[in-house]
């Protein structure tokens, strides 16, 4: 990998969240500032976690400027 080459996205449900919220942070957001901008909780955004929620998934993707399908290949 590149210095600037973002890592591979992890399969495992876990990790990918954790990864999800590395990469969030690194580029000045979180799922709090996520759910404040969609007027939800905290909690709604964390079922994107266990469940397909594209509202949720969308707005996280656009966030790492990556399509949904490529954060949750098993969702769609």
């Amino acid at each position: 990998l590149s210095y600037m080459e973002t890592p591979p996205i992890p399969s495992d449900p876990l990790l990918r969240w954790e990864w999800l919220k590395y990469q969030l942070r690194s580029k000045g957001s979180s799922f709090s500032g996520i759910a404040k901008e969609l007027g939800v909780t905290r909690q709604t955004i964390g079922r994107a976690r266990v469940i397909a929620y594209p509202r949720i998934q969308h707005a996280i993707a656009s966030k790492l400027g990556l399509e949904p399908h490529v954060i949750w290949p098993e969702r769609y």
